[in-house]
């Protein structure tokens, strides 16, 4: 520069030299920081984990306990936010008469664990700690069990975890945050179940599902009992009064029906999205069976099996028969019935859940690929080469098996709706080895009847007090 002499150039070269180097210092710390936290991000999972033709495999509490305490002390599991560590995500419950509410708060948690390149430990409640903290439960936990294994979003599944959860707990899974709705757990003191957690800072909030409940199905199934919706109670359900088989014996009058309690409030259950009255209340939008669904098209050499009906109140007979039906197969379709074809098979008040309602739990099922909305109660030749089914599995849904229906349920003058697939050497009957039927649970709240009303109309006061003071929580 003009008048600057050499020795102050000289000086301001040599100055500015040693500030270049110091910014390249920090900016290499700051790159190597940067590419740290990068190699310790798993890349995010955008599709299901659970996808194998064979449900989801589970350990015991104590069994998981001591094998992370073994890794623990070989050394083999590093701290929490410790670069490289795989971070564990944990979501409970009871999980009973599983549904859509249900599978919803599961695939919101394994979207937290995805943000974090971590993996989705599911606990599940056994009937004892059940009975012991809200009731009777209306699944047996191996049929709980059975629904839960099936979900596609769980990575680990563990069973007989405690309803209130402490951070010893959480230590003893090596879990780094649990997830919960934003509606309270109450544990059997009265307390909030997840207190202890949250004062610990180790709990993340997700949106509850509302329109559906454990508590409103319970209170559909419970019309069922009532003189003006179903048969007697000595009768099978939906079926006609011929085949009638008297749980008291052959012949025995059935036992009069016990007065329904009325739910408290109906006027406002119902401005409140809550069903008293045994209505669906379910808001279906396009968005969430989009985020249900596995978005996977069958592949042009793929197998197709088809199977249909109405997987009304989705529970371990249903999974059982959806996984034989997939393992003959590459990609398995569901066609569902609409509400007004499964109503004029079984009658009643069925179908219990909607079209929609029924869509997101098969949707969330492990061997399920697609789903047919409102499919026809007719397997037609053109739906075979349509879909380019190579197989079709009949009579999938063990519901439709105990209630043959009207003639509408069964294609024309009640003929063979399998026929077409028969012809083509397309058809093979359904495995239905497990047991479990609608009429079972709908019987097992019957028999449980007064503490199932009297359970109900303390949780529905619940909901309501929910829905009331609730504020937004922005759904994943």
């Amino acid at each position: 520069m003009p008048g600057d002499s050499l020795e102050a150039l000289c000086s301001e070269a040599a100055e500015l030299r040693a500030q270049q180097e110091s910014i390249s210092a920090r900016l290499a710390k700051v790159e190597q920081k940067i590419a740290s936290s990068r190699e310790a991000k798993r890349p995010r999972i955008t599709s299901p984990t659970n996808t194998a033709p064979q449900p989801k495999s589970y350990t015991l509490w104590p069994e998981a306990a001591a094998a992370v305490a073994a890794r623990r002390a070989a050394g083999q599991i590093l701290p929490i936010g410790a670069p490289g560590r795989v971070p564990r995500v944990y979501v409970d419950g009871c999980f009973d008469m599983m549904h859509s509410g249900h599978m919803n708060a599961v695939r919101q948690a394994k979207l937290l664990a995805d943000e974090v390149g971590g993996v989705l430990v599911v606990g599940v409640h056994t009937d004892a700690e059940i009975m012991r903290t809200k009731g009777p439960p209306v699944m047996r936990e191996d049929e709980r069990m059975a629904l839960v294994a099936a979900v596609k979003w769980v990575d680990e599944l563990v069973l007989d975890t405690p309803y209130t959860p402490t951070v010893e707990f959480l230590d003893s899974l090596d879990i780094d945050f649990c997830v919960h709705g934003d509606d309270m757990s109450i544990a059997a003191d009265g307390t909030d179940a997840y207190g202890p957690v949250k004062a610990a800072g180790r709990i993340r909030i997700v949106k509850r599902t509302e329109g559906v409940s454990t508590t409103d199905l319970v209170g559909r199934l419970l019309l069922l009992t009532r003189d003006h919706h179903a048969p007697p109670l000595d009768a099978p359900l939906c079926a006609s009064s011929s085949q009638a088989v008297s749980a008291s014996g052959a012949g025995a009058a059935p036992p009069p029906s016990p007065p329904v309690v009325a739910s408290p409030g109906a006027a406002a259950y119902e401005q409140a999205n809550i069903s008293s009255s045994g209505v669906s209340q379910f808001l279906a939008t396009t968005r969430r069976l989009t985020q249900f669904s596995s978005g996977r098209k069958a592949g042009r050499d793929e197998r197709v099996v088809y199977v249909d009906g109405a997987f009304d109140l989705c529970h371990a007979a249903h999974v059982h028969a959806l996984y034989a039906a997939r393992r003959r197969g590459d990609y398995l379709l569901v066609g569902l019935h609409d509400d007004a074809t499964v109503n004029a098979r079984c009658g009643a008040n069925h179908p219990l859940m909607s079209l929609h309602e029924r869509a997101l739990c098969v949707l969330a099922l492990a061997p399920v690929d697609e789903v047919i909305l409102g499919a026809p109660a007719t397997v037609t030749a053109d739906l075979l080469r349509t879909m380019n089914v190579a197989l079709v599995v009949g009579n999938a849904d063990p519901n439709y098996l105990d209630h043959p229906g009207a003639a509408a349920g069964d294609g024309d003058g009640g003929g063979d709706r399998y026929a077409a697939a028969r012809e083509l050497g397309r058809y093979a009957d359904a495995e239905q080895a497990h047991p479990l039927r609608l009429e079972e649970i709908v019987r097992r709240i019957v028999d449980n009847r007064a503490k199932y009303e009297q359970r109900n109309a303390t949780r529905e006061k619940k909901e309501l007090k929910y829905v009331q003071e609730k504020a937004f929580v922005e759904e994943l």
